[in-house]
C-alpha cells in the first residue's frame, strides 16, 4: 500500500528521518515540508558511535560526510578543568559500535543530506505549514501552506525543532520538565577559526563559572557555545567572562534558550516527534542525534502496526523513548556531581 509520509523540518533529524522512511518504507512517498526563508537552528555538530551504523542503515558513507560536511573524527569528549582543580579527564568511546564517531557542521550536513535525498527521489517542499488538517478521530490528514497549498498525509513525522509544531503545539503532549536536575537554560553559540590541520580527535567541554562551553573542531572552525544558567547571569557578562577567557572579542550569531525535558508522548495519533520536537534533555554528551535515531529504528519495527492505529505498539515506543531519556538525565546528572 502507497502511503504518503510527511516530514516538518529540512534541519539534520528532518533529513536523517526522510532518508531512514524512504529506505526501509520504499513503497510510499516521502515529502519533507521546509523553509527556506526560517532555515534551521544549526546546533548538535557532534555525535556518538552508534551513529556509523544509523548511516551504514541509510546508505550514507561516513567519508562522504568528511569531505562535504567539515566532517572530522570524534573519539571522545576531554572534560576540562570540571574538578575546579586545573586537572582535565577524558572519556573514550569504546563498545558493540566501535570507537569513533563524527563531528560535522550542521548547515552543511543538512544540504549534504537533502542533496541525497532529492537524488533518491525524496520529494522537498519549499514551504511554510500555517495549519493542520484532520479526521474526526484527529488523525492528521494533511497541511495547510502559506503558498495555499495542501500536502497530504497519512503519517507525520514532526522534525520542527524548538517550534514543536505537531507533538507540542497542536497535540499539546503533556511536559516532563528536568529543570530542577539540570539547571542551565540558555546557551550563547559562536566560531572559532582553525587551519584545519592536527585538529583533536574530540569534543573538549570546558568548565567555565556559570556552566560549561562546547569546542567541536571541524574543518576551518570551531563550533563553541557556552551552555549556562541565565538565572545568575545576564548575555553580556557570558560575553565577558568568555572573551577574557580566550583573549579575544566574539560575535555570536544567536542566543537560544531552552528548558530541559521531554514530552510525555513522542508518538500521538499518526505522528511522532524526532529531534528537538520531542525534547531536549542537555547538549553535554551530544545524545540528541542519537535519540533520534534510536526512535527511528524503534519505531521502524513496528511501523506496520504504528500506522494502522494500533494502542500499545504508540505505547511501547512512548515508555521506551521516556526511559532512553531518564537515564540521559540521570548519566548526565552523575556528569556535574563528580
Amino acid at each position: 500500500m502507497n502511503l504518503d509520509y510527511v516530514i516538518i523540518g529540512g534541519g539534520t533529524a528532518g533529513w536523517l528521518t526522510a532518508l531512514y522512511i524512504q529506505k526501509h518504507l520504499p513503497q510510499g512517498q516521502v515529502t519533507v515540508i521546509a523553509s527556506s526563508e526560517i532555515g534551521i537552528l544549526g546546533a548538535g555538530e557532534g555525535t556518538t558511535p552508534d551513529f556509523m551504523e544509523f548511516l551504514n542503515q541509510i546508505d550514507v558513507s561516513p567519508e562522504s560526510i568528511l569531505e562535504n560536511a567539515r566532517g572530522t573524527i570524534k573519539k571522545g569528549i576531554k572534560f576540562t578543568n570540571w574538578n575546579g582543580d586545573g586537572k582535565d579527564f577524558f572519556h573514550p568511546f569504546w563498545g558493540q559500535y566501535g570507537e569513533e564517531a563524527l563531528h560535522f557542521d550542521a548547515n552543511l550536513l543538512a544540504q549534504h543530506l537533502q542533496k541525497i535525498g532529492l537524488s533518491r527521489g525524496i520529494r522537498l517542499v519549499d514551504d511554510i505549514v500555517v495549519n493542520i488538517n484532520v479526521d474526526e478521530k484527529d488523525y492528521i490528514t494533511g497541511f495547510n501552506l502559506q503558498s495555499g497549498n495542501i500536502v497530504n498525509c497519512n503519517f507525520a513525522f514532526d522534525c520542527s525543532g524548538f517550534k514543536r509544531l505537531i507533538i507540542g503545539n497542536y497535540y499539546k503532549s503533556t511536559w516532563h520538565t528536568y529543570a530542577k536536575s539540570l539547571p542551565v537554560n540558555r546557551a550563547m553559540p559562536f566560531f572559532l577559526d582553525n587551519d584545519g590541520v592536527n585538529l583533536p580527535e574530540y569534543t573538549e567541554s570546558i568548565a567555565m563559572k556559570y556552566g560549561w562551553m562546547w569546542k567541536i573542531p571541524v574543518k576551518g572552525r570551531y563550533g563553541c557555545g557556552y551552555v549556562f544558567d541565565s538565572s545568575f547571569v545576564t548575555d553580556e557578562e557570558i560575553k565577558q567572562e568568555l572573551e577574557q577567557y580566550l583573549g579575544h572579542e566574539i560575535v555570536s550569531p544567536r542566543m537560544f534558550s531552552f528548558e530541559p525535558g521531554v514530552y510525555d508522548k513522542f508518538c500521538v495519533k499518526n505522528c511522532v516527534a524526532i529531534g528537538l520536537s520531542s525534547g531536549f534533555v542537555e547538549p553535554l554528551e551530544a545524545t540528541s542525534i542519537w535519540v533520534g535515531t534510536m526512535l527511528l529504528e524503534y519505531w521502524g519495527k513496528k511501523s506496520e502496526k504504528i500506522i494502522n492505529g494500533d494502542v500499545s505498539s504508540i505505547d511501547y515506543i512512548n515508555r521506551v523513548t521516556k526511559d532512553i531519556n531518564r537515564n540521559i538525565l540521570n548519566f548526565i546528572q552523575f556528569r556535574f556531581c563528580t
